[in-house]
């Protein structure tokens, strides 16, 4: 390996490189730590440029040249790990010359060592599934912290899959939360349906769950014999609690200590709990007006594509929702080639079909070839490895692409012509300031999950009980008489304070919940969702999670103030131990400063021409000088850009 523009700060950084962990070389020899190994994504990435190289050949073109090293290092980085570079990243790539160093950097950013990718994906995650910190009134924390945790576990999709849609009992039971899934839209179980077929399976059915659909195949009918199988979602022994706050509510006493305890477990262990497996069957509305059934009829569950299932319609069926999940992830196509199609965005921008979640069979796609493939890939090799599949995609020399005008212009689409520029997400901006503010985001702590009872903001009953405790104990009570004895017994408890917990329990308490809380220092993914509103997640368009995939990249004057003399200032420009600045302290010289400056922020070098204007005209060696041209490079169209 040769290194070039070897100065003495270099040298030190090359022998530290046991320390920095950027040993490029040594994660692209290394095989994947669970999964396939590196040849067998090699292979996969190989197959996948000679299906794209016939396409161009059918097309009359020539293939794309590729991109420079700072465009693919940037890109890659903004891409798999949501984030720019470090500086020391940018120099372990940029200044070294090995014909394999992008294959090393794929497998760097791909590694189960590199949190960037699991921190990305649960930002990606938690729209597609409209992930908030709470429902309604009550935590939502059990679920918040399944999803972080498959994303972790790289769980497969299909298996990340049933669970939300198989999942029972109360979040709060140990590994549970995946019943959220249907919690999050409690009481609207039939908008459930339309986002789950939606999200999993690209059959958009909104429409018809009220009449059929003009432009779209699917009948009113069909959507309830879907509806049946996910029918009769309900809470766990919600009788006792409702006997008592009725009683509350008829004595007017909801403000008092007992009434305010009673609202509180109602909204925080009753409303996240889920009984029965879906009856898979159900009654047509009032106002059905078609032929093929009476308002209030019972029909039963039944599928439309892939192998078909039926639920009876004479007997509610225990396991309708589990039969239901099966189906969804293993017995149609339509569920490989969503998530294929959604892989393929994330990576190379544009859906190999658009809208991304609007299904459309392999063979009336513009290469029919290419998706049979994917989905054999996704399905039958990778076994729905969602990780494995990314880092396959990052390995093609598609992703490597420099967009053609002149393909444009004859028909191919952008999913095989390069990325074209696009704004960072919200995301990828907040973390890239990170970067710059704390150096590496992904060395900054975690979020954490805590199965400690906040009752009003404040922990209570510290190293005493848990909410997994208060839930199987209250689920399990039968009579309102004794239920409103426990609820008694827990606010006396609850007055009696926490002075008798042990040292530990209050450790891991104050240790609990979401970092960053004063100084913000935390990747998005680790904060409140949704951003509150005025943060600079919100001004760049974050999901609010109300609608799926709800996040914009539109520009607005916000955007414009908050980097002028907002977040940017503070975090980074005026901020003298911000680790943009360290750029000034490992380089000698003023040229070296502007170099290391531009690795931080643009994750290039400047052109001989910005040099010299800098030289002449903007760098003086006195920090001030420096720190206008920090302002300066933040504020460019190229800082915000993923190209």
């Amino acid at each position: 390996m040769k290194i070039v523009m070897m100065t003495t700060t270099f040298r030190f950084l090359v022998a530290g490189l046991g320390v920095l962990g950027l040993a490029f070389p040594a994660l692209a020899q290394q095989t994947q730590e669970k999964g396939p190994d590196l040849a067998t994504l090699k292979k996969a990435a190989y197959n996948i440029d000679r299906y794209v190289a016939t396409l161009y050949k059918r097309k009359k073109l020539k293939v794309p040249e590729v991109v420079d090293d700072a465009t693919f290092l940037r890109r890659s980085f903004l891409v798999a790990a949501g984030r720019i570079p470090t500086l020391e990243e940018v120099r372990m790539f940029l200044e070294i010359e090995d014909k394999n160093k992008r294959k090393m950097l794929a497998s760097y950013l791909m590694s189960e060592k590199n949190d960037g990718y699991r921190s990305t994906m649960v930002n990606w995650v938690s729209d597609l599934l409209r992930l908030t910190d709470d429902f309604n009134e009550g935590q939502a924390a059990p679920y918040v912290q399944f999803v972080h945790k498959a994303m972790h576990d790289n769980m497969p999709w299909d298996e990340f899959a049933q669970q939300l849609l198989s999942a029972k009992g109360s979040g709060w039971s140990k590994d549970n939360g995946a019943v959220g899934y249907f919690i999050r839209d409690k009481g609207m179980p039939l908008d459930n349906l339309s986002n789950t077929m939606r999200i999993f399976t690209g059959e958009r059915m909104e429409c018809a769950q009220c009449h059929d659909a003009p432009f779209h195949k699917w009948e009113r009918m069909q959507f309830y014999e879907l509806a049946a199988f996910t029918n009769g979602q309900k809470e766990i022994n919600r009788g006792p609690w409702s006997s008592v706050w009725r009683e509350v509510r008829d004595a007017e006493e909801e403000r008092t200590e007992f009434g305010r305890l009673v609202e509180w477990l109602g909204d925080n262990v009753h409303y996240f709990t889920l009984a029965g497996g879906g009856k898979g069957r159900i009654k047509l509305p009032s106002d059905y007006q078609y032929r093929d059934g009476d308002p209030g009829e019972v029909i039963g569950g039944k599928t439309h594509f892939g192998k078909r299932i039926r639920s009876s319609d004479r007997r509610d069926d225990q396991t309708a929702r589990e039969d239901f999940a099966k189906w969804m992830v293993a017995a149609n196509d339509n569920f490989t080639s969503i998530i294929v199609n959604r892989m393929w965005k994330r990576i190379m921008g544009k859906g190999i079909y658009e809208p991304v979640d609007e299904h459309i069979k392999a063979d009336k796609t513009i290469t029919p070839e290419l998706m049979d493939y994917l989905m054999t890939l996704m399905r039958e090799d990778l076994k729905f490895d969602l990780r494995a599949f990314q880092h396959v995609l990052l390995l093609t020399k598609n992703f490597q692409f420099v967009a053609n005008p002149e393909a444009f212009e004859a028909g191919m689409p952008q999913a095989f012509n390069g990325r074209q520029i696009e704004r960072m997400s919200a995301e990828q901006v907040w973390d890239s300031l990170i970067t710059l503010t704390a150096g590496n985001p992904d060395k900054l702590p975690k979020r954490r999950f805590s199965d400690t009872i906040y009752y009003r903001g404040k922990p209570v009953l510290v190293g005493k009980k848990t909410m997994s405790q208060l839930s199987e104990e209250l689920l399990a009570i039968q009579k309102p008489g004794e239920y409103e004895s426990f609820v008694m017994q827990l606010l006396s408890d609850i007055k009696a304070g926490n002075s008798g917990a042990s040292k530990e329990a209050m450790m891991s308490m104050q240790r609990a919940g979401r970092p960053g809380a004063a100084s913000g220092m935390a990747r998005a993914s680790e904060l409140s969702a949704p951003a509150p509103n005025g943060h600079l997640l919100r001004m760049f368009g974050s999901s609010d999670r109300d609608l799926i995939d709800s996040a914009s990249r539109e520009p607005n004057m916000a955007q414009v103030l908050s980097i002028m003399n907002g977040y940017v200032e503070k975090m980074v420009v005026s901020n003298r131990s911000s680790a943009a600045y360290k750029a000034l302290e490992a380089g000698s010289s003023n040229r070296d400063k502007v170099r290391f400056l531009y690795y931080s922020i643009l994750s290039r070098s400047p052109t001989p021409d910005e040099m010299a204007l800098l030289m002449r005209d903007v760098i003086d060696g006195s920090r001030e000088s420096f720190e206008n041209l920090t302002s300066a490079l933040i504020s460019t169209h190229e800082f915000i850009f993923v190209q």
